[in-house]
């Protein structure tokens, strides 16, 4: 199997890109999630990271490298760890990891769990999951 590349990604993120319809906080936020979903593939290498990411650059929350939604995110990424058994520096290809993302959380009743306190959630909640190959 070849990788065509890495990124590094905050665990909550496998949620966020499975659901992404093209909204963001803002016009340069959304421009950049929709160039980075365009680069992810079903080989691609991607390592879960605690901390701002390659999607947090653009978000309007990252000050400085830090996260000003610190403490709901950090429950969110912790809360996908431990619903699906992963832990932060693990890297898989995206298929395994938004495969297993799917099956422990989105086909549970632990998507409402994780994300119901993100401002996100009634979007993603009313979204089908993308698949992004």
């Amino acid at each position: 199997m070849t990788f065509e590349k890495q990124i590094n990604i905050r665990p909550h993120h496998l949620l966020c890109i499975q659901k992404y319809t093209g909204h963001g906080y803002d016009g340069t936020f959304t421009n950049h999630m929709n160039n980075m979903i365009e680069t992810l593939s079903d080989e691609m290498i991607v390592t879960l990271h605690e901390g701002c990411d390659d999607l947090c650059i653009a978000c309007p929350n990252n000050e400085d490298g830090k996260c000003t939604s610190l403490d709901k995110v950090r429950y969110m990424d912790e809360s996908v760890l431990k619903t699906c058994g992963l832990t932060y520096g693990y890297t898989s290809s995206w298929k395994s990891l938004a495969d297993v993302a799917k099956e422990k959380i989105f086909e549970t009743d632990e998507f409402y769990n994780i994300c119901h306190n993100c401002e996100w959630f009634e979007l993603c909640n009313n979204t089908p999951l993308q698949t992004i190959h």
